[in-house]
Parts: C-alpha cells; structure tokens; sequence
C-alpha cells in the first residue's frame, strides 16, 4: 500500500466530470440542491459532464422538479464488481467478514456523535480463523465486510476533519455497499474526475479517504464547499440537510425559490433565477470560503415574493397544481374565477400553503362547524346577523356577480345596521366558513359571490333551527 496522501483540494479548470452522489433511499435535500446546482453550473461554464446514478430515482425525481438534470446517468456497480473489489481487499489483509450481532455491537464502546457507525469496534472478527467463520455461518450469521484502519490516514489540504477510530463496515450482510463505499465506487465506475461535498460532511469524507487509500484508489479531485449552516433560532427540522425537497414541496415552495436559495448560498447569482442565466456568470473560484446561513423564515419570504413576480398563467398554473395535488377541485372552476382566485391569494402568500387555507374554505360544497363554532352560531343573535346582512346583500348588490369593492360596501352596511356591531363581522367568519380566523372576510365574499354567500346563509338557518 502506498503512503497515506495529503489530497490537494483543487478543481480541475476545464471539462470537468462531475459526480453527483445520492446514497439509495436517502431523501434529496436542499443542500444536496445546493451541491447539484454548482456542479451543474460548473460543468456547464466549463464544458462538463454531471453524472448521476440511477440508485436513487426518487431523489433523481426531486432534482428535475427543481429544474437539474444530470447529462449522464450511470449504473451502480453490480454485484459481481463489488464482490471482485471485496475478495481483493479480504486476500490481501485490508478488509475482514464481520459477525457480530447487533447486541455484540451493543456492547462496545460508543462513537462520538455524528460518525456514521455508531459504536467503536474492537476488531473481534480481525483474527477469526477459517474455522470460527465457518461455524459462525452454519449458525446462520451473515457476514458484514469491514475495512482494516490503516495505521497513518489520509488527510485532505485545507480541511479538519475528525479521524475514523475504528474498523467500519463497507458492505452490508445482504452484499450490498453502504453509502460509504458508495460514495468511492461509483465515481470511479462513472470516471469521474471532480465531486463537490459539503463541508458538514467532513466525518464521511474522512472515511471515503481511508476507502480510497486502501483501496489504492484516488478520489476525483475534491472541491469541499463550507457548510450551509441553519440560523442559531433554526429547529432542528429547519436546516439544509434536514429539509426535504418532498418536504418543502409538500410545504408550498416553489422550484425557482429552492433554486435561487441554493444559488445563494455562497455565490451571488445577481438576478438570475434559471439555470442557464446563472451559468453564464458562474465560476468555480468565485464561491464564498465563508460558511453561508441559511433562515427558513426568509426562505418562506422569498418564495412568497417569487410567486407574486410570476405572470398569471404561471401563478394559475402553480398554485392550481398544488391544490389539486392536495385533493381540491381547482381546475374543475372556470378560468375567470380561478385568476380571481390566484390574484387575491397571492397578494399576501409566503407559500403554496397559504393557499391552501383559502382552499379548504372556499373549494369545499359545506362548511363544518366545529362544537365551539356551534355553540355561538347557536347564539339567538346570530339569526338576526344573518337577516341584517342578507338585508345589505340585497340593498347594495345589482346582479349576480360582485367585486371586493361591492362586498366592502355590503360589510359596511351590515355593521352599522348590525343589533351588535363589534361582534357581527367575527359572526360572520364563522357562520361562512367555520373558522374564527383566517383570509380576510371581503377576499372571502368576492370568491364566494352572492350566490355562495347565500347558499351559506340558508345552512346556517338550517343548523340554528
């Protein structure tokens, strides 16, 4: 085995070919977004290729819905291949089979929080001779593959990272590679020549070092970005690396949010929101050494100022998609109400979500009250509130159709004609939609119009009687 190397974090400055790395059944998160889009826009300012694997198709999928798309993809190593790497390692003393069970493991010293394997390991089955292995598997034990901790390991210039401590498995007792050895074979089968990682990351990189070196391998060259690092006030699910794509999707983002917030994170992308925009003033060397922050609050923010910037077929377009993906019948509407819809939503929305409320209100054919909400639309003086404001529809509304400034006429007039005026607009609330809070009353009556207005009014008799 050669000397443990100091591996120099330099980027190669033309055609790189960069590896995007997602471990199998690991979700995409934005700061996997982060490090797809550099690589992205590195292969592209500089003739590239982005390779990714087909393991992990779910967070594959993730990344188109954010608008990345790799040029390449590329097959894991097959069963056969990894088998021929692991018989070499075993024949030459740098990796072992492993039996110990899970309260064997148990047993053994704890790893400092953050290592990927969560115990110290002793090294019991280092030494086991041909015939304690095959004992242990007529007891039924399948082994585990671990690599020898070489002596002297591998550093990387410029980065602290903590050091392995013990022997740590490579392949799993099905066979399969776990995402540390992954993480070194398939840049190597795809011929990668360049990975970005996350400097959050420095425990894993510390261990693909020693797979690599034992394995008489060199890794791509490495360009460690600094670690997206949450605000101090952050929860813990409020970070990069814990929020989901499917998460912040589900949540009512935006794709161009996540991705001018990854783009933002360490680089400025002056005002371009696509891809190719930002690659055309992106250079690898212009990212930030400094450790970027990142505050879900101002995410929410940008992405509610992001939707309002869209022309209306776009708003239409994502905010219809996430309530019918919500189980609304948004597009079962007729156009005219559906911009009314968006127009009046938007104005004030952080996300799709925000929508979503307005939805549950007006997208539904009833309103349920609730026992609290029964109780006071129960109160004898809620009947007389309804009369007094079908009284002002009537007086104020010509037709069949009423815009915001008709229902604010109407709201006035049935105040001041209300027998109990400081209760009569919170009656209203929730005589129309069940809720005590909410989108404001005059939005509320615009999309309703009159005829949902009072087809809301009669059940409310109904439910008083």
């Amino acid at each position: 085995m050669t000397a443990p190397p100091t591996v120099p974090q330099e980027a190669p400055l033309s055609s790189p070919r960069i590896r995007l790395h997602f471990p199998p059944g690991r979700p995409l998160t934005l700061a996997d977004v982060r490090l797809a889009l550099f690589g992205t826009l590195w292969s592209r300012r500089d003739d590239g290729t982005v390779v990714a694997s087909v393991e992990n198709r779910s967070a594959l999928d993730d990344l188109e819905w954010v608008g990345i798309e790799p040029d390449e993809m590329a097959a894991p190593a097959n069963d056969k291949r990894v088998a021929e790497v692991v018989d070499e390692l075993i024949d030459q003393g740098r990796a072992y089979r492993c039996y110990c069970s899970a309260t064997e493991l148990r047993e053994m010293s704890v790893n400092p929080t953050g290592f990927p394997e969560p115990v110290f390991y002793d090294g019991r089955c280092r030494k086991l001779t041909a015939a304690d292995r095959a004992a242990m598997e007529k007891m039924g034990r399948k082994p585990r593959i671990r690599i020898v901790m070489p002596e002297e390991l591998p550093t990387l210039d410029g980065i602290d990272m903590p050091r392995p401590k013990s022997d740590f498995v490579i392949v799993e007792a099905d066979g399969t590679p776990n995402d540390l050895f992954s993480a070194v074979l398939s840049p190597r089968e795809a011929g990668a020549t360049a990975m970005l990682v996350d400097g959050g990351r420095v425990r894993e990189l510390a261990h693909w070092l020693v797979i690599a070196h034992v394995l008489d391998w060199e890794l791509p060259d490495l360009r460690v970005l600094p670690p997206w690092r949450a605000v101090d006030t952050a929860q813990a699910n409020e970070t990069p690396t814990t929020l989901t794509i499917a998460a912040l999707r589900d949540a009512g983002f935006v794709s161009v949010a996540l991705l001018r917030a990854a783009a933002e994170a360490g680089w400025d992308p002056g005002d371009a929101t696509d891809i190719d925009e930002m690659a055309a003033r992106f250079s690898i060397d212009d990212l930030s050494p400094d450790s970027p922050i990142f505050d879900y609050d101002a995410l929410k923010k940008m992405n509610g100022d992001l939707i309002r910037k869209m022309d209306r077929f776009d708003k239409i377009q994502v905010v219809g998609e996430y309530l019918e993906r919500k189980g609304y019948p948004f597009m079962e509407r007729d156009p005219a109400w559906q911009e009314r819809f968006v127009e009046t939503v938007t104005a004030e929305l952080d996300t799709l979500a925000d929508a979503e409320a307005w939805a549950s209100i007006l997208l539904t054919s009833t309103v349920d009250y609730d026992r609290e909400v029964a109780r006071t639309v129960r109160n004898p003086t809620t009947h007389a509130l309804i009369d007094t404001f079908e009284t002002a529809m009537d007086e104020v509304i010509e037709g069949d159709e009423a815009d915001s400034r008709t229902w604010r006429r109407v709201l006035s007039r049935y105040r001041s004609s209300a027998t109990a005026p400081g209760r009569a607009l919170s009656v209203m609330r929730l005589v129309l939609t069940g809720q005590r809070e909410g989108p404001n009353l005059t939005g509320i009556l615009t999309l309703l119009g009159p005829d949902g207005c009072r087809g809301r009014l009669e059940k409310a008799r109904r439910y008083i009687a």
